[in-house]
């Protein structure tokens, strides 16, 4: 696709390109956040999704006091491996004294999806106090008066006491979008939704604002609303898409500082627990659960525009590194995975400061000299007890920590290439993150110096790849395409994040080749590929992830039957569920169909044990 656009200059051509490639069209650039901070002064709050926390007199309303301890992180008291991030107003009952509370990022987000799970709370309804609980982007409030720049979109205004006047006093959930205002007096041209109901509870709210005209707000993957311009309240017709970039923000406060009866000292608590934002791109509920679904799982906890990440440090890790010789001072323990220069930064790796590595037994660390896992590299395999120059970070600004693999198998990072044509790199969900190779066109390659077959044979070649489209197919070949391999289709995975592995088994005579990949239809990333002598193959694949690589599950959502493509009577089958963890089921299959209806609308991961051998698929219940 990249190729075309600057050779392109026929619009209509051009759009029908973007509509084909869909997701692949776009640089996948993701800001998430799991609100995993030891507390409101955390450094990482300011420093990596530049979130800042309100403190002092602020508004709305104009003069409110906003108290930064208002805003924490908690437990999670359903998860205690998840956190919450809680925003509060109080009020003191007496005095009517009332402090609010907002958290907001810097204003760079503008056309995308933008979607936070958060948990809506009923409590001021007791007390008809004009609580608002509220997810919002907006611009400064200097344009507000700029129809050509002013944007905002209130994703949800919640209201359990409604003072706005569509149910006095009753529950409305608030969705409006704007073209500007003026504050004084209060003049608004904008649109707006209501849902009169209770939403007290967790919820997942989205907007997606991708076409230039229409903003589409969902509820749980409900649409609740559609806005383009704004209504007949004062003006009617004006655009209220984006027009300038946005902040994105979360707000617990009360209107005008309009409170009920109740003389009592009293809190609100509005809760998030995650918030994304995916460029120019517009995505369901289905496809952001995932995303969340495999950044926990690979214990991502954020990461930003710029493409940087933060992954929590599991405790069993295999490599170490000391900031002093002779594994002393400071240290970081760090589990299998990748990790750039800003990676070990977060885990507080400084430049210039660690000088000592640890590798346990049977694991290895790759030190590459630039940051995206390529260039000059130092393999250790066993404790080396000072780096070559004291100074890990000039050795080395990106690290791999993985398993020592059998000899007759080796594991290539797709984006390890010597030399390519076409291809572009980009960050991977996939599990142990790094890159992975993607934008893929016909006619597009990536060729691979001195890769070994060891003896003359049968041998498996891996390809860990996902796509978002039908059709495409890539081929292998050594020796610049002296000798083919043969080609292998690739199949609709269901997005550009959705991993699968698919193989093909080639016959090779000993010796050390330039491996080539060829792109012979678009529409495919790579993340890695794995070359096996086919005695060892079965050994390799019983140590991965995903084992019949055959194995399909369908109708894929299903309501109430999930039938297999393979044959899997006296399997054991696990349900577990994607977001909690849980095992909702087990049981031994009789026949090649197992019975769903009875569990929840979510995602899911289903396990299959057989013979020893252990895979995994995802679906969706309906």
């Amino acid at each position: 696709m990249k190729k075309y656009i600057i050779a392109l200059i026929n619009l209509r051509l051009l759009l029908l390109v973007f509509i084909f490639f869909g997701l692949s069209c776009h640089a996948q650039v993701i800001m998430f956040d799991d609100f995993n901070y030891s507390g409101n002064n955390d450094p990482q709050l300011t420093s990596f999704n530049k979130w800042q926390i309100v403190n002092g007199v602020s508004g709305p309303p104009e003069g409110a006091t906003y108290s930064r301890n208002n805003v924490a992180f908690i437990t999670d008291p359903d998860n205690a491996a998840n956190k919450l991030m809680t925003l509060k107003t109080t009020v003191n009952g007496q005095t009517k004294g009332v402090t609010h509370s907002r958290i907001e990022s810097s204003y760079e987000y503008f056309e995308g999806t933008y979607a936070s799970r958060v948990y809506l709370s009923d409590e001021s309804f007791a007390s008809k106090d004009a609580n608002i609980q509220t997810f919002f982007t907006i611009v400064s409030s200097a344009l507000a008066q700029d129809g050509s720049k002013y944007s905002e979109m209130d994703i949800i205004e919640y209201m359990a006491a409604d003072k706005w006047g569509v149910s006095p006093d009753n529950r409305v959930g608030y969705t409006t979008s704007y073209h500007k205002y003026i504050a004084n007096p209060w003049t608004p041209w904008k649109t707006y939704s209501t849902q009169q109901k209770s939403l007290a509870g967790w919820h997942t709210f989205i907007a997606t604002c991708t076409d230039g005209v229409n903003i589409r707000y969902y509820m749980d993957n409900i649409l609740i609303a559609t806005h383009s311009v704004t209504d007949s309240e004062t003006q009617a017709g004006l655009s209220v898409y984006p027009r300038s970039t946005m902040q994105v923000a979360f707000a617990n406060w009360i209107w005008n500082n309009v409170l009920g009866t109740s003389t009592s000292n009293r809190e609100n608590t509005f809760m998030a627990d995650w918030v994304l934002y995916y460029k120019n791109t517009a995505l369901d509920l289905t496809q952001i659960n995932t995303l969340v679904t495999n950044y926990r799982a690979q214990g991502l906890k954020r990461r930003n525009l710029a493409g940087q990440t933060f992954y929590e440090t599991p405790q069993n890790g295999v490599a170490t590194v000391y900031k002093d010789c002779n594994y002393t001072g400071y240290a970081v323990s760090l589990p299998v995975g990748n990790y750039t220069l800003a990676d070990l930064q977060a885990k507080g790796i400084l430049d210039n400061d660690i000088s000592s590595l640890k590798v346990q037994n049977g694991y290895e660390a790759v030190l590459y000299a630039n940051d995206n896992f390529s260039g000059a590299s130092t393999i250790i395999s066993a404790d080396d007890t000072c780096l070559v120059d004291n100074s890990f970070n000039d050795l080395a600004t990106s690290v791999r920590v993985r398993a020592i693999t059998n000899s007759s198998s080796v594991l290539i990072e797709a984006e390890s290439y010597a030399n390519m044509s076409g291809i572009q790199t980009e960050a991977t969900t996939d599990t142990g993150g790094g890159l992975n190779v993607g934008y893929a066109d016909t006619g597009d390659w990536m060729s691979y110096n001195t890769i070994n077959f060891p003896t003359s044979g049968s041998y498996l070649i891996e390809y860990r790849v996902a796509s978002g489209v039908s059709g495409a197919v890539i081929s292998s070949d050594l020796s610049a395409g002296a000798i083919q391999l043969g080609s292998v289709n690739i199949p609709n995975t269901g997005g550009w994040q959705n991993w699968q592995t698919v193989s093909q088994t080639v016959n090779v005579n000993a010796g050390t080749y330039n491996f080539g990949i060829y792109i012979q239809n678009t529409g495919v990333n790579l993340n890695w590929f794995r070359i096996t002598k086919t005695a060892s193959a079965l050994a390799a694949k019983t140590a991965s992830t995903d084992k019949i690589e055959s194995l399909t599950v369908y109708p894929n959502p299903t309501e109430q039957t999930l039938f297999f493509s393979a044959e899997v009577s006296g399997a054991n089958i696990r349900i577990i569920d994607s977001q909690s963890g849980a095992t909702v089921s087990q049981q031994t299959a009789n026949t090649n169909s197992i019975d769903v209806a009875g569990l929840k609308s979510g995602i899911y991961l289903i396990l299959v044990e057989k013979d020893g051998i252990k895979t995994v698929r995802r679906f969706i219940k309906k």
